[in-house]
């Protein structure tokens, strides 16, 4: 069986989180699941088609705990859309930020 290999540098924590993004050109807000993250990126499954598309800048907020529901502008990171996939009425898009992000085991 041939196996590709894993192309990530970062080790990925898988964890469900919810999270907003907001396109930088529109500001338009869209809301979904994280489904992993790590220091560099995250994948993030919208329960709906949307528009982000790959290059597209966006500032991303992930809830950082379950008490914590309200995700304020200045917690946001920017980030670039690497990669978009629409299936079934939903989307998967995986982002890139622009700077590396503190992630925790809590997180």
């Amino acid at each position: 069986m041939n196996r590709s290999k894993d192309r990530r540098r970062e080790a990925r924590l898988n964890i469900e989180r919810p999270v907003k993004l907001q396109c930088q050109v529109t500001g338009r807000y869209v809301s979904g699941t994280t489904t992993n993250l790590s220091n560099s990126g995250m994948l993030i499954v919208i329960e709906h088609p949307s528009l982000l598309v790959p290059g597209q800048r966006v500032k991303v907020g992930v809830q950082q705990t379950r008490q914590n529901v309200v995700i304020k502008a200045n917690e946001m990171a920017t980030a670039t859309v690497v990669r978009s996939l629409g299936m079934r009425g939903r989307q998967t898009v995986a982002v890139q930020f622009d700077q590396r992000q503190r992630l925790s085991r809590s997180a």
